[in-house]
């Protein structure tokens, strides 16, 4: 395995790829062109050392969230099929595609929006490609098919995609109304109605009426306790969830422990039962905007409902709501939620920025020619050749 290393210029990134394998397509002319946009060439080198950065990233990112969850990485990743007969792989290779192409057309846009790069950065990454070549030997450049200064143009592709991002998106518009964002929170506890138990064939058993009436009864002494709170508006629903719970759980003890007495008065086994959830707490929001009616919350359409009843801070949903599967106790916490608000408000401008930068690349996409030569096709993102790619933020500081 060799260890690869790039420096992009300006501190902007330092770059640690990995190739785990040698395996290639076979010999490539990484002088020739592999993609031309609006007349600029880019070579296969530096199609494919960009490609590689890509394959790179996304095999890291996926290796950290098995990680993160205890699990293991899929033995296939790139090599997975989809519907439309494409593999992962294909798919990489696409986006990586419509990648390269948006930054150098980025690039070419950057003298409207005063966008440079000097010739200090343009030398800076040089030499950060001359390490890069230095370090990981012939046979690592070989396998990119690229030259020193296919590194080079690489690294400077990616300093115009992060420069240009904010003169893009400068005109938009920021301002977002509370009447547009407002966002209530409310609490509630759910006694599911679901069955836990299948039959011989697999099928789950469904609750008898019976059972029912006693899961909607946990429910109904929530909403009591609830109620006889010193203060129901602000009482913690997770205190009174976790008292309901315990009483619940001592009271079908002793149940257990009158019952085995019964059939065996000299018996000196435990028979404490273990700690049952017998309801669940949560808190969320949602938006009591203009754009309300466009949200899709993902809630119980009857919880959701109950709750949008509800019209003062503090305000009990004075009844048991029956949904799908469970039983509800809701109480509006606060109507207007200003952090919540605030957050809705961010994320509205944030999606209004990022349709308008896709949109702009999307107008010079199809004002544009390009061409993608056939020799970019003979590349290949497969399992039997992987990267992965480390990156730390540096800072710098640059004399104007």
């Amino acid at each position: 395995m060799k260890r690869v290393k790039a420096k992009i210029a300006c501190g902007v990134l330092a770059v640690s790829m990995v190739a785990a394998s040698m395996t290639g397509c076979g010999k490539l002319d990484g002088t020739e062109t592999a993609i031309t946009v609006n007349g600029e060439e880019i070579s296969l080198g530096e199609a494919n050392f960009l490609l590689r950065y890509q394959q790179g990233s996304m095999y890291t990112y996926y290796s950290q969230f098995y990680s993160a969850y205890g699990m293991e990485m899929p033995s296939t990743l790139y090599d997975q099929e989809n519907e439309d007969g494409t593999t992962t792989g294909d798919s990489t290779k696409e986006q990586a595609l419509d990648s390269i192409q948006n930054m150098v057309l980025m690039r070419q846009h950057a003298d409207e929006y005063g966008v440079t790069v000097t010739d200090e950065e343009a030398e800076q990454a040089m030499a950060a490609a001359e390490a890069f070549a230095e370090e990981n030997g012939q046979d690592v450049m070989d396998k990119l098919y690229a030259s020193t200064e296919d590194i080079q143009d690489a690294l400077l592709l990616y300093i115009y995609q992060s420069r240009m991002y904010d003169p893009m998106i400068a005109d938009v518009d920021t301002e977002v109304s509370d009447e547009v964002a407002q966002q209530s929170s409310f609490s509630y506890v759910k006694v599911s109605t679901a069955g836990t138990e299948t039959d011989e064939d697999g099928n789950t058993i469904e609750l008898t009426d019976e059972e029912k009436a006693e899961k909607k009864e946990i429910a109904q002494r929530f909403l009591d306790k609830l109620n006889a709170a010193e203060d129901s508006a602000t009482a913690e629903f997770s205190d009174l969830r976790k008292e309901l719970n315990d009483e619940l759980n001592e009271e079908n003890k002793s149940t257990e422990e009158t019952e085995e007495a019964s059939e065996d008065e000299t018996s000196e086994e435990d028979t404490s039962s273990d700690s049952v959830v017998y309801l669940t707490y949560s808190s969320c929001s949602f938006s009591t905007g203009s754009e309300a009616e466009e949200e899709d919350t993902g809630l119980d359409e009857k919880l959701e409902e109950a709750a949008r009843s509800l019209k003062s801070d503090g305000e009990i949903y004075q009844g048991i709501v029956e949904g799908e599967n469970a039983y509800y106790v809701i109480r509006m916490d606060k109507l207007y939620d200003e952090d919540k608000t605030q957050s809705e408000k961010d994320s509205i401008v944030s999606d209004r920025q990022s349709e308008a930068y896709d949109a702009l690349l999307e107008q010079w996409t199809e004002e544009s020619e390009i061409k993608v030569a056939s020799n970019w096709k003979k590349l290949k993102v497969t399992d039997m050749d992987l990267y992965t790619i480390t990156v730390e933020t540096e800072s710098t500081s640059t004399e104007e």
